[in-house]
Order: C-alpha cells, then structure tokens, then sequence
C-alpha cells in the first residue's frame, strides 16, 4: 500500500510538470496530473503506462490547440500515427501476439480515419458544409494506432454524444448561436482516454 502511494504521488508530480510544458493554467496542470493518476492505477509502472502517457499528453495538447485556434496541427497527427504503430508490438491491450497488435494497431489506423471521413462527408452533403475537419480525421486516425479498431469506434460514439450534450447545453444557456462551431477534438481526445479504461467493446456484450 505505502509503494501505492509514493507511486501515485510520483506520477502526480510527474503529471503536474507534464501539464505545465503544455499550458501554464491550473487546470491543464491538474488534468495532466490526474490523468496520469488513472493510467498509474490501471497499468501501474510498465510499457503500456509509458505508452498510454504519451498519448495523454499529446491529446491535452491537441485540445487545448483545437479549443484555442480551432485547428490540430497534422505533426502531432502523425507523432500518434508512427509512434502508435510502431509501439504496437509491446501494446499490451491491443492483442496477445505480436502479429494481432500490430493488425489491430494497423486496422485502428483506418478504422479510426476512414470511420470519421465517412461521417464527414455524409454531414457535408446533409447540411451543405464541412461538419468534421480535416485535423479531426487524422487525429481519430491517430488514435487508432494506440487503441485499436473496436476502441476507436466507441470513441467516436462517445464523442459525439458528449459534443451533442454540450451543444445542447451551451445552446440552452445562449452561450453559443445553434449553428455556432463547437471544436470536435477535445471532445475526441476525452472519449479516447475514457476508452482507454475499458474492455473491448464486443466482450462488454458477452
């Protein structure tokens, strides 16, 4: 218990620092912080809280672009997508072998873009413009690569209805008009992390 404990304050230092090379607000230094917490008590000292570390930090930072500029820069895009494949052989939670980590990492690449340019284009010819960017697309994409196919695509669910919530409610307090761009990507980088905390989509059904 008393290793617990030093573990968790470890990694919420570790977490705090993190936070504040990304943005210096005691929010964002929080979040990092306590993200890092929850990764702690999931995959303790290892590879897959190395792994899944650095997807948390590079989301944060995705967001707080995304929620500033309303733009995800495609390196940060393409950091996920290299580093997410190429760490799929020791990715744990992506399969038992080597070859099925590598497949799902590979699939969660496409599934996790292809999933989301379908949507887009679909929202596009219904409401006359672009509904999910570009950035959002390589991001899901991205993502993919760490979480693998099934994961991504309740990733994308959940996003859509935690931003069709907030929508709703930003809307109703007239904080925003109904046509009002919300930024998709923090709602994208939340719904990645919940999933993270999660079984496989399809065991959950069994």
């Amino acid at each position: 218990m008393a290793s617990f404990i030093l573990g968790v304050i470890l990694v919420f230092c570790i977490g705090f620092m993190a936070g504040s090379i990304i943005y210096r607000t005691h929010f964002i230094k929080l979040l990092s912080a306590f993200s890092f917490v929850f990764l702690f008590y999931k995959f303790s000292f290892s590879l897959q809280f190395a792994i899944f570390a650095f997807l948390v930090m590079l989301l944060i930072s995705i967001s707080v672009i995304d929620c500033f500029y309303k733009i995800i820069p495609v390196i940060f895009s393409a950091f996920l997508i290299i580093f997410g494949i190429l760490s799929s052989f020791i990715n744990l939670t992506l399969g038992e072998t080597c070859l099925s980590r590598f497949l799902n990492s590979f699939l969660g690449v496409f599934t996790g873009g292809g999933s989301l340019f379908i949507l887009g284009v679909l929202g596009q010819f219904v409401y006359k413009k672009e509904v999910i960017g570009g950035g959002d697309v390589k991001l899901m994409a991205g993502v993919g690569a760490f979480i693998g196919w099934e994961k991504v695509l309740f990733a994308i669910f959940v996003a859509a209805v935690l931003c069709g919530i907030v929508g709703l409610i930003l809307v109703f307090l007239k904080k925003i008009e109904r046509k009002e761009y919300i930024p998709f990507g923090p709602f994208l980088s939340t719904a990645s992390f919940i999933s993270l905390f999660i079984p496989k989509p399809s065991l959950m059904f069994i």
